[in-house]
Parts: structure tokens; C-alpha cells; sequence
């Protein structure tokens, strides 16, 4: 009986022993993913689908371009606003239209004239100021004095402006302007002044 309660005994001190050695093993596996840092993306399964969280590389690793990771991780610029006729302002008796985008833009691509085109009844590609609130949004103000000096109000005034995809984000992705979900192509919005 003493050799069956010793050899009982003994099993279940080797069981105990490799249970809290698996334990410790464990723990350290968890405690080493914990202080690895990891890049991590959002990316949609389907259109309309939750997203997930896909892993890419460690940052550790010391084979990533830097500049390949920045472009991979970018958002593809799009305009966020206006998105209906009647977003427009005034500054006095001059037009004043503010627009946003959904990340941060290279402001030097941004010129009034150039890739931002407001074309109106009595003016063509009208000249105004831009002015930066942030590296994400920025408002235009004709030039001229009046509104009334470039539209013609019949009984309402409609023009347009153009954002040319030659507009780049920071990381220098061009501005999906046509938003089909791909670099390159203008936006354009129609805006109506009623009279």
C-alpha cells in the first residue's frame, strides 16, 4: 500500500511540475508579442463589410523601405467637401468656398488658377486667394470686388469649380477626384447662387 500511495504521489508531482512549466512557457510568449510592436491596417473584406485588422511586418525589421511602408499605409486623397450645390460662403459681397479633404494634402499642388479652377458665367477660370486652415482644408475668395461682377443671375447664377488630380496628398498619392477608388481623376461640383 506504501509503494502505491509513493508512486501515485510521485505522478502527480510530475504532472504538477510540467503543468507550471507549460504555464511559464506560456507566459513569457505572451509577454515577448506584447512588447514586439506591430503595424497594423484596416482593410475592408468587401465594400460595406466590417473591417478587419490585418498584421503586416514588425517595424523592427530591418529589410522594410521606410518610404514603400508610408505609401502602403497612405489614404488616397478624395474630397470630403463640398458635396452639394449649395455649399458656398460669402465674404462681403465676394464668393468664399471652403474645401476639405480626407488627409493631409501637399500644399504646394494646391494653386489657385491651376489644379483649382472656378469657372463662372462672366469669367473662366476666375482668380482668387486660397487660404490654408489646416494641411486638410482650405477656403478660396475671388479676387474681384463683387460676385456680381463674374455671375450672371438668369434668374439664378451656376459655375463650377474643378479640382485637377495634379492635387497630391503628403505622401504624394494624386487626389481621387472621379471617385472610383484609384489615383487620378478631377473633381468637379456645380454650384447654384440663387438671385
Amino acid at each position: 500500500m506504501k509503494k502505491l500511495v509513493l508512486s501515485s504521489l510521485l505522478v502527480l508531482c510530475i504532472f504538477g511540475i510540467t503543468y507550471a512549466f507549460a504555464a511559464d512557457i506560456q507566459k513569457t510568449d505572451s509577454i515577448k508579442t506584447k512588447n514586439e510592436k506591430e503595424i497594423q491596417k484596416a482593410v475592408p473584406a468587401k465594400p460595406g463589410s466590417e473591417v478587419k485588422i490585418q498584421k503586416s511586418a514588425p517595424s523592427k525589421a530591418g529589410r522594410i523601405n521606410k518610404d514603400a511602408a508610408k505609401i502602403a499605409n497612405a489614404v488616397l486623397p478624395k474630397v470630403v467637401y463640398p458635396t452639394m450645390t449649395h455649399h458656398l460662403g460669402y465674404e462681403g459681397n465676394k464668393f468664399s468656398i471652403t474645401v476639405r479633404f480626407n488627409t493631409d494634402m501637399d500644399r504646394s499642388t494646391v494653386i489657385a488658377g491651376g489644379t483649382v479652377r472656378f469657372d463662372f458665367p462672366k469669367a473662366a477660370n476666375t482668380p482668387g486667394q486660397i487660404t490654408w486652415i489646416s494641411d486638410r482644408e482650405f477656403k478660396w475668395v475671388q479676387l474681384s470686388n463683387s460676385r456680381f461682377n463674374i455671375c450672371i443671375y438668369d434668374p439664378d447664377c451656376e459655375f463650377k469649380l474643378t479640382l485637377t488630380d495634379g492635387i497630391r496628398s503628403k505622401e504624394g498619392l494624386k487626389l481621387d477626384g472621379d471617385n472610383d477608388n484609384k489615383q487620378g481623376g478631377n473633381f468637379t461640383i456645380w454650384f447654384i447662387d440663387i438671385g
